[in-house]
């Protein structure tokens, strides 16, 4: 008796030592650069110097002219670029999944392929047809028609309004579409069966009954408006429009000398609002309680609208996708073989372009590691995440849902923010623990910003495995690494594969986190692609966006591909 209980209290502490080194863990990497973030805000040296303890840095943030323009420019980009994307994406989500209309089945497979498209490929590639310089549609237009000047300017308002709705409504779609499938139709049959015409049932049942989700998707899109770092500094600065993100790139890299306390006060009243939104969103989505998904079952009821509104909205998402998809990839992949940008003539057709990339050390180092670091960011968060999700599923000890709020702190933190704070935290330690100029730091960034949805993912995929197996395996003398190993582990294979694909393609499209990480070596796809679009290497900039596309789209169809089939 006495040696059973010796062993379950030497498995007890041996447990609770590991729950505490996991936390200290998250600590290290999300909540001590948090505070030295904050705390390096109220000093006013840089990085590695703290300088002196003052507030001036907010006084002086408050008294900057500009200050009440950047947030309500902040606000207008982001209601807006929410509005417009929310509309479109729960039209086709209804469209998708509880109508018959023509092409829905093309629908469903093509509306999701934008959110996996860096943002940043798309917007060079706009740019290249747009800019009022010598974008192609201006040059058409002028060497066709005489135009006496540029007919469309992509930016400003209009281009960062366009192009930042082509990707958020594709990202919104996703998360809207799986509510439409899993809702029980009973609450609409009833509607039906009362009386009411199918238009009457899908504003008075069916979009009632989603509006905790709605509301929750709808502050997750404004959160990431305000977050949003590309769409703001390629379409916003060159005439001027300056939001939260840009302007704390714009006072780091455009200043001299850099200020560094403007930039901490910025990003902490971003993150601030971020974190008020976030709590909002969890506030709406658990304080109320909607049934949609039932035990019986049972499949979406559909509804065939007028042949107006069906050839309508097919015609709507044929524009969405040559504009999100086949405009943008076609001047891309067009660009990257010919000599010359925009003369597109048979004459002009060369690999000159392509063996010029896989010869430059830039890109092909940056090729490289973008590989090596996404491989290791995504292996860490899928062994982080699954011990968080293990524990907050299967156990009740009382750090499981500290450490789930920790993991999801990150989410609060823009980032650009979160690249600031990594610098804060790890430019100030001494040897050997300071990582700032090595690869170390540019994958723990990587790490931090996929632990939330890596998280999410694992305890998802850790829910859908009944505990029961695992009882069944201890009570026939498997110990828990073997119950871990031959039972949980290979049922966890599909929510493992999933957790890689999605941190591998947010950490290869990636550019706010190591802009402010990378050193000489460091770099990763991405700085390399931005640093030949500014420089002017257009046929350059064109083959590396193709090479970081082809990255992206090569794992998901990898992952597709031996993704086991159901029988």
């Amino acid at each position: 008796m006495f040696s059973k209980l010796a062993r379950s209290l030497r498995s007890f502490i041996q447990t609770s030592v590991f729950y505490y080194f996991l936390f200290l863990v998250l600590s290290l990497l999300i909540l001590y650069p948090t505070l030295m973030l904050l705390t390096a805000s109220f000093f006013t040296g840089q990085p590695g110097a703290w300088g002196k303890f003052t507030l001036g840095g907010y006084q002086e943030l408050l008294d900057t002219e500009g200050i009440g323009e950047i947030i309500v420019n902040s606000f207008i980009y982001a209601s807006t670029r929410t509005g417009i994307s929310l509309t479109l994406a729960l039209i086709f989500a209804w469209a998708v999944a509880r109508t018959y209309i023509p092409g829905r089945g093309l629908m469903e497979v093509l509306l999701p392929i934008p959110f996996f498209i860096p943002d940043l490929l798309t917007a060079i590639s706009w740019i290249m047809l747009a800019n009022p310089q010598n974008g192609l549609i201006n040059r058409f237009f002028i060497e066709v028609f005489g135009a006496r000047g540029p007919v469309v300017n992509i930016y400003g308002w209009g281009g960062l309004i366009f192009h930042s709705v082509l990707h958020t409504t594709s990202f919104l779609y996703l998360l809207l579409v799986g509510f439409f499938y899993n809702m029980d139709p009973a609450y609409e049959e009833a509607s039906i069966a009362s009386g009411a015409s199918p238009s009457q049932t899908t504003f008075k049942i069916t979009l009632p009954m989603l509006l905790p989700a709605i509301l929750g998707v709808s502050i997750l899109s404004f959160i990431r408006a305000l977050e949003s770092f590309e769409d703001p500094y390629l379409f916003g600065t060159p005439a001027r429009v300056y939001v939260f993100a840009n302007e704390i790139y714009r006072v780091l890299r455009h200043r001299h000398p850099p200020q560094y306390n403007t930039a901490t006060g910025l990003a902490v009243i971003l993150m601030l609002l971020t974190f008020a939104l976030v709590a909002l969103q969890w506030k709406i989505l658990g304080g109320r309680q909607f049934t949609t998904i039932s035990a019986k079952g049972y499949q979406p009821r559909r509804v065939t609208p007028h042949r107006f509104i069906q050839w309508g909205i097919f015609g709507l998402f044929v524009i969405y996708f040559i504009l999100a998809i086949a405009v943008p990839l076609t001047q891309i992949c067009a660009s990257s073989f010919f000599k010359v940008f925009g003369l597109y003539k048979l004459e002009h057709f060369t690999f000159d372009n392509w063996i010029t990339v896989f010869h430059d050390p830039r890109a092909m180092g940056g090729l490289r590691n973008t590989i090596v670091f996404s491989t290791i960011a995504a292996a860490g968060v899928i062994a982080l995440g699954g011990c968080i999700g293990y524990i907050r599923i299967r156990t009740r000890h009382w750090l499981g849902p500290t450490l789930e709020l920790t993991a999801w702190l990150p989410w609060t933190m823009p980032g650009i923010v979160l690249g600031l704070a990594l610098l804060w935290a790890w430019i100030s330690l001494p040897q050997p623990f300071n990582l700032y100029g090595t690869s170390g730091i540019v994958i723990l960034g990587f790490v931090v910003h996929g632990l939330p949805l890596g998280t999410r993912t694992m305890q998802s995929a850790i829910m859908q495995v009944s505990k029961d197996l695992e009882e069944c395996s201890m009570a026939h003398g498997a110990s828990w690494i073997q119950t871990m190993a031959y039972i949980v582990l290979p049922l966890l294979r599909i929510g493992v594969a999933a957790a890689f694909v999605i941190v591998f393609a947010l950490s290869a499209r990636s550019l706010t986190i190591p802009l402010l990480l990378y050193s000489y070596g460091t770099e990763t796809l991405t700085i390399a692609l931005l640093y030949y679009y500014e420089e002017g290497y257009r046929n350059i900039t064109a083959v590396i966006a193709v090479i970081q596309l082809s990255l992206v789209m090569g794992l998901l169809l990898l992952e597709r591909l031996t993704r086991p089939r159901l029988a």
